[in-house]
């Protein structure tokens, strides 16, 4: 009988603090397919250095991931790593030995000898034999279920709990515990690991999920896996071949040497290595790595495929004084008032004179101001460089600012050298940023600069790459598309800007955009712009304007004669402009002018504008206003609308000539508009009478099929096929992301709104397959666990709930029960249909890819039906597991979920 034992020394795990892997049981979800851990690493295997396709750059898990493969913890396979991929109980074992560092101590898989009953594929044997021995795993809790591999099966929750407890050597801890959790779904728990999950959650190494609760048979996914691994290095003493952590002590673009325990390694650089930092998961430039940081970089044959900076604090000290003297010793003396303080420096110290030039020791002139440089990491406290800062200091050189003092003009560097230097600002001093001229002020700590110094001062500072900056001015001009700002800075110089993208602008606090900016030549916006590294327009925030914005006000009177325009606003106060050549001008023409407008100033017109005291800087004939209907008049023939701002507009409306559009209305009139409404009204250009009101509905259809040659969506509502035009612009996901047709499958479905019957926007329903987890009568609420792995409620609260089945309302919430398998409809109107499947348990025959047809065996002579349409959407899996129906053999035993005979839902037993 095999005898486990455990001994944390031999586990490798030195520290393991529950706080980091609290975020390891955080996590499920997910799906798994073929990866690297389940061949040989010869077989096609991808590491960090070839990059993984499926890894794109900012990928959330991207810096773990490559972290952890360039450890040799993980693997990609045929240029992929599968981050999706969930992960099997022989794949988190591989991995964990791994992360130990024991692979050392595995054996071969002729040698590996596992219990009856526990199967594990050939490659993993070695790993899992080795766990056994470690007490890792044991053989009485481990084995195959319902004919299915041991090792093929996904690592749970709750199983990696037990795992991580024991690794942590607080198994003894779990078996005396005997009170339960505070989930909610403690009964879900097997009773022998309750214990496991209480005593973890007590160290912080568990947490629970959403609604309270534990989720015991939630996966994991290998990004996740990666990413838990990753974060929890800093909690053991990891070394792992072709890794080093150490001190930058050589760095060249193409080569980095590092200094640690006593020895130096060197790497080659190249342009697949990956920078990071330690504390972030966002990639970094190369140039951020410095010399004498603390530096951790991992690869094989000696090229780094990885570099994180652990400490970007130089692990070095700055020691400035007196010159007096060097002796043949290698011994430097400083002169102080009362002593002669002594260094002891090597061969490998560098002397420079005060531009940055090799010296000879012997040349320095007693009484020069010096500045050491110490290291602090080895504990022998070598001395890098002795540079001559004293006399009339002249040079050019780069580096970076470290502090500005605005107060007296003084700039403290960080040298090429790596020497902090300080020199004075005086009023000669130019500093520029491309071929812009910078204040005092302008100049931030972080900017790498070049710089030259004449006599101990200033002379021209460049920043080569500057921070973010920000600039206070009025706005002047906006470019006709929005992608350059002109504003006049407090000196009167005119500055342009390439405005970035996604700009933000603020006005009151609120979120605006660049089309409610003033610019004006006299009495612009004044504003905060914020300028990053590249010179371009993050944020502008309006501090002060004088300007007057009227939306939906209306002319009184128009004097031709002296251009004076009075005009009425929503409120009823009135204003009057002044009218001239200048002012911006809007309306149904392509080169308005001042004589084309005129025409159309009769009373009660509508108008936007914008004026600086009496003078008009833009005004816009408004044709059209989209709003919710707040009244139809049909004696006083008005329709009230409130628009989105909370401003009320009355229009009038003909008897004959008003156009009415309603979709799958024939023949609308007035009487067809209601209160509540939301509509699209349509002014004449030459009057003030409605030409049509649109009203805007949305309907939910079934793609039939698309032609985006030529802009037509085919759908199908009620056994109804309609041909409707959509530009592809006008096609969005459930998210609300524009995908165009490319993105629609036939059989998906979708909400279409109408203005009229002009198609205004195609949306992707949103429909979720899941099973029922709890239906709360009393509070009206339907808990779903769905295909993706997590748990979404809907509640009557949100729009009614309604359940259906082969497209009957059957009744309400009561028909439903846990444990059903469902598809969940939001419908335009809010409301949510739940599709009750009906299963059927069949024996696989084949798949007709192009028909997209299930075939399934049948006894001879039965009436059954023996084919089955697949839905575009359908769910196929094995347990937790998403697979291909491609995937599926003959005589495979599957259960089918089927609405009308439509199968949604297909489970391979």
């Amino acid at each position: 009988m095999r005898q486990f034992k455990y001994t944390n020394g031999t586990f490798k795990m030195k520290k393991v603090v529950p706080a980091v892997l609290a975020v390891m049981m955080g996590a499920s979800g997910g799906s798994f397919a073929l990866a690297a851990e389940t061949t040989a690493p010869a077989a096609a295997a991808t590491t960090a250095a070839a990059g993984f396709s499926d890894v794109k750059s900012g990928y959330w898990a991207e810096k773990h991931i490559y972290k952890l493969a360039a450890q040799g913890i993980v693997l990609g396979q045929n240029g992929q790593f599968k981050p999706a991929d969930n992960i099997t109980r022989q794949e988190g074992i591989t991995m964990a030995i791994r992360f130990a560092g024991a692979e050392g101590e595995l054996g071969t898989v002729e040698a590996a000898v596992l219990p009856e009953g526990l199967t594990v594929s050939n490659y993993f044997k070695p790993y899992v034999d080795l766990a056994l021995d470690k007490g890792l795993i044991k053989s009485a809790e481990e084995k195959d279920i319902d004919g299915k591999a041991w090792g093929s099966q996904a690592a749970s929750r709750e199983w990696v709990t037990k795992i991580l407890v024991r690794a942590i050597g607080k198994e003894s801890e779990a078996l005396a515990s005997t009170e339960a959790t505070a989930f909610a779904d403690n009964g879900d728990i097997a009773k022998e690991s309750v214990g496991y999950v209480s005593t973890a959650v007590k160290l912080g190494i568990a947490q629970g999920v959403e609604n309270n609760k534990f989720n015991p048979a939630g996966s994991v996914t290998r990004a996740q896996m990666a990413t838990f691994f990753s974060r929890a290095e800093s909690y053991i003493t990891p070394t792992y071949a072709g890794m080093t952590t150490g001190i930058v002590t050589g760095l060249t673009a193409n080569s980095l040497t590092l200094y640690a325990n006593g020895t130096t390694a060197t790497y080659a650089l190249g342009a697949g290595t990956a920078y990071f930092t330690a504390d972030s998961d966002a990639k970094v430039p190369a140039s951020s790595v410095q010399l004498y940081t603390k530096i951790m970089a991992a690869g094989t044959g000696g090229q780094a495929a990885y570099v994180e900076i652990v400490d970007g604090k130089a692990q070095v000290e700055t020691i400035t004084g007196e010159f007096d003297r060097v002796t043949g010793t290698n011994t430097l003396f400083l002169r102080t008032e009362s002593d002669y303080p002594k260094y002891e420096y090597g061969a490998e110290t560098v002397f420079l004179d005060q531009n940055g030039n090799k010296i000879d020791p012997k040349s320095i002139s007693a009484g020069s101001r010096i500045s050491i440089l110490r290291e602090t990491y080895s504990g022998a406290g070598k001395i890098l460089t002795v540079q001559v800062t004293s006399g009339n200091v002249s040079k050019k050189d780069t580096g970076t600012i470290t502090a500005i003092d605005t107060a007296s003009g003084m700039v403290t560097f960080n040298a090429s050298t790596g020497i902090s230097e300080q020199y004075k600002l005086d009023s000669a001093t130019i500093i520029r940023y491309q071929n812009e001229i910078l204040n005092a002020a302008d100049l931030k700590a972080g900017s790498k600069v070049g710089y030259t110094i004449e006599n101990n001062v200033i002379r021209t500072i460049e920043v080569t790459e500057s921070v973010e900056r920000t600039v206070t001015a009025s706005l002047y001009q906006k470019s006709a598309d929005g992608s350059t700002l002109t504003y006049k800075t407090d000196t009167g110089a005119l500055e342009v800007k390439l405005v970035a993208d996604k700009a933000t602008v603020m006005i009151d606090g609120k979120t605006a955009s660049l089309a409610d900016l003033i610019a004006d030549k006299a009495q612009g916006d004044r504003v905060a712009l914020t300028l990053n590294g590249a010179g371009e327009v993050t944020q502008i925030v309006v501090q002060d304007r004088e300007a007057t914005q009227l939306t939906a006000a209306t002319v009184s009177s128009y004097d031709s004669a002296t251009g004076v325009l009075a005009v009425i606003d929503s409120a009823g106060k009135p204003y009057a402009f002044t009218l001239d050549a200048a002012t911006k001008l809007t309306y149904n023409s392509s080169t308005p002018t001042l004589k084309g407008i005129e025409p159309l100033l009769i009373k009660g017109r509508g108008l936007n504008l914008t004026a600086v005291n009496s003078r008009l800087l833009s005004m816009e004939i408004v044709y059209k206003y989209e709003g919710t209907v707040e009244q139809v008049n049909a004696s006083a023939m008005s329709l009230t609308l409130k628009l989105d701002d909370g401003t009320t507009v009355k229009l009038p409306y003909g008897a004959v000539g008003t156009v009415v559009q309603v979709y799958g209305v024939n023949y609308a009139t007035m009487s067809n508009i209601k209160t509540g409404d939301r509509v699209v009204a349509s002014l004449y250009a030459d009057r003030i009478v409605l030409q049509s009101v649109a009203v805007q509905t949305t309907k939910q259809f079934r793609v039939a099929s698309t032609t985006p040659g030529s802009s037509r969506l085919n759908v199908e509502q009620g056994g109804i096929a309609t041909s409707l035009y959509a530009d592809d612009k006008l096609i969005q996901n459930t998210q609300g992301t524009q995908i165009g047709y490319a993105g629609l499958n036939p059989g998906s479905l979708v909400d279409v709104t109408f203005n009229g019957s002009e198609v205004a926007k195609v949306k992707v329903s949103d429909t979720v397959i899941g099973s029922v987890q709890n239906v709360d009568t009393a509070s009206r609420t339907v808990t779903l666990q769905t295909s993706a792995g997590a748990t979404r409620t809907y509640s009557a609260a949100a729009g009614p709930l309604n359940v259906v089945q082969n497209g009957t309302l059957i009744s309400a919430l009561g028909a439903l029960a846990s444990g059903q398998h469902v598809q969940a409809i939001v419908q335009p109107d809010g409301s949510t249909s739940f599709a009750i499947f009906q299963a059927v348990s069949k024996s696989f025959w084949k798949y007709d890819a192009l028909t997209q047809t299930v075939f399934v065996k049948i006894t001879p002579g039965s009436s059954e039906a023996n084919t089955f349409k697949l839905a575009p959407d359908a769910w196929i899996h094995q347990g937790t597991t998403n697979i291909s129906v491609q995937s599926l053999a003959g005589d495979d035993k599957i259960v089918l979920y089927l609405n009308n005979n439509v199968v949604y839902e297909l489970v391979k037993q």
